[in-house]
């Protein structure tokens, strides 16, 4: 497991941290949940950088 350590009581860069590591940690774990076929999974990863592109 993944530690974030405090420096000079600056929780929020050591909560930004934490937050990036567990997304990390998440599309990680959910890319072997299941099987893609490589040109669906390449649709999917086009799709998702839409997503994160028009946020």
């Amino acid at each position: 497991m993944q530690k974030v350590i405090v420096k000079d009581g600056d929780l929020n860069d050591a909560m930004k941290k934490f937050s990036r590591i567990s997304a990390e940690t998440r599309r990680a774990a959910q890319a072997h949940t299941y099987y893609l076929r490589p040109g669906l999974k390449k649709a999917e990863k086009s799709k998702q950088a839409q997503r994160r592109k028009f946020k």
